[in-house]
């Protein structure tokens, strides 16, 4: 266990430490001594236990547990947050606590280059496998270059967002440059799967195993993943007694088939995915606690669309090449037709909007697509006008251009943006746009 555990913590990427419940420092990683300005040995820690205790604020009650908190970093006198996960919660007496440190973003104020965290990240090459994930959005970006970084290591990830932003693409992207490239990857949809079926579904069974079984047994899902990778799609919708068995092989790398009473031992990394609050899930006691720290070693979220409008055009040319056909016959769509695309929310995200162009190209009879051949649920009022009669573009007194009144409303938003929050950083967040956006779009409609 104590190998498992300093295995886990080093392979983390972001500044992780185990403490006892006096606050001890028993291990930590490289980040985190870099963090906390700690040196550690062969066998001790120095001045890291004075460090942890000085973090008055922090909270190791059980109610606290897996929720964020903001700590100041020592010395660095930096805004963290941090979140704690209890380790040994079968234990009574001397318990331990893994600490997981992140830097606590909307913190952040003015800073001299506001672009130069982002051009780390946008610098850095991605790597074929990661192809089919199309954007220059910063967010977007940091998720698919920590994707990458996580890749390497056998670290179990856990990939959140809304439906249709491309967790199962990126789930395949870090299998295919993982190691384990050469071994399956195996697609558990957990929300389909029945009760009755678990453990046959996830261990197979023995031939003989209940009425109707094959006479020469059956291989379950983790068997067909051994050596390679399990994605545990919507683990989220997971029946608790789903759940239930996935804890039990991902504690002990080992299962019985139906039927069986010999433990088979499974190597498999462990992917998961869920568009579910997770948090609030253990919270309503939906979701297993000790599930899902073992599942969120390490969390990539993918914003939605609307959060990243910029990459609208790059998706939408990067569907029109993915077919040849449609390349060939060279389709492209009109300034106003982009316009209409922009504007709108996108609740589907890339699915849908890749649905949509599907729609377009079949619409139109030209080279170049315009309004008209879009779906026109793109037209519906948009929900951020203020009344029945202005929520029309074509409405009395309204400018008929697509793309002044589509500025006109982008200024609106933006300035009612700044008169609610409370700094820079918090509008960006609010607005769901990268900072070197905001700021163009600051300096374009003159709101310094």
């Amino acid at each position: 266990m104590k190998e498992y555990l300093t295995n886990l913590i080093k392979n983390i990427i972001e500044p992780a430490a185990i403490i006892d419940e006096n606050r001890n420092v028993l291990y930590v990683n490289s980040f985190f001594e870099e963090a906390f300005m700690i040196r550690n040995s062969a066998n001790k820690i120095e001045d890291g236990s004075s460090k942890i205790k000085s973090l008055s604020n922090l909270k190791l009650a059980s109610k606290y547990l897996g929720i964020p908190q903001e700590i100041i970093i020592p010395r660095k006198q930096e805004k963290a947050i941090i979140n704690v996960y209890l380790l040994n919660n079968l234990q009574v007496n001397n318990s331990l606590y893994l600490l997981l440190v992140k830097k606590d973003e909307n913190s952040i104020q003015e800073i001299s280059n506001p672009y130069q965290d982002e051009e780390k990240f946008r610098i850095e090459k991605l790597s074929e496998e990661f192809s089919e994930l199309v954007g220059e959005s910063i967010e977007f970006k940091k998720a698919l270059v920590s994707a990458q970084r996580a890749a390497s290591s056998n670290i179990s990830v856990l990939i959140t967002g809304e439906s249709g932003t491309g967790k199962e693409i990126l789930a395949r992207a870090i299998h295919k440059a993982s190691p384990r490239f050469s071994k399956p990857l195996i697609d558990v949809n957990c929300a389909a799967i029945p009760d009755t079926l678990i453990e046959s579904e996830l261990f197979g069974y023995e031939k003989g195993a209940f009425t109707g079984a094959k006479a020469e047994g059956s291989k379950g899902y983790f068997d067909e993943a051994h050596g390679g990778t399990i994605l545990l799609d919507e683990i989220g919708d997971a029946s608790l007694q789903t759940q239930s068995k996935l804890l039990r092989v991902l504690e002990s790398g080992t299962f019985k088939r139906v039927g069986g009473t010999r433990n088979v031992k499974v190597d498999v990394r462990i992917i998961s995915s869920t568009n579910r609050h997770l948090n609030a899930l253990i919270e309503e006691n939906k979701f297993r606690e000790d599930l899902f720290f073992r599942l969120n070693a390490f969390t990539i979220y993918l914003p939605p669309l609307r959060q990243r409008r910029e990459d609208i055009p790059l998706l939408v040319d990067y569907f029109l090449k993915s077919n040849e056909d449609i390349e060939k016959r060279g389709i492209r769509f009109s300034s106003p037709a982009m316009e209409i695309l922009g504007a709108y929310h996108w609740p589907g995200n890339v699915r849908e909007l890749k649905g949509v162009i599907s729609y377009a190209v079949n619409m139109s009879k030209e080279e170049l697509i315009g309004p008209s051949s879009l779906p026109n649920f793109l037209f519906a009022p948009n929900l951020h006008r203020s009344s029945p009669a202005d929520s029309s573009p074509f409405s009395q007194g309204k400018n008929y251009n697509i793309g002044k009144a589509t500025e006109n409303l982008e200024e609106n938003l933006i300035r009612e943006v700044l008169g609610v929050t409370k700094n820079k950083t918090a509008a960006m967040k609010k607005l769901g746009i990268s900072r070197r956006t905001f700021y163009q779009k600051i300096k374009k409609y003159n709101l310094e």
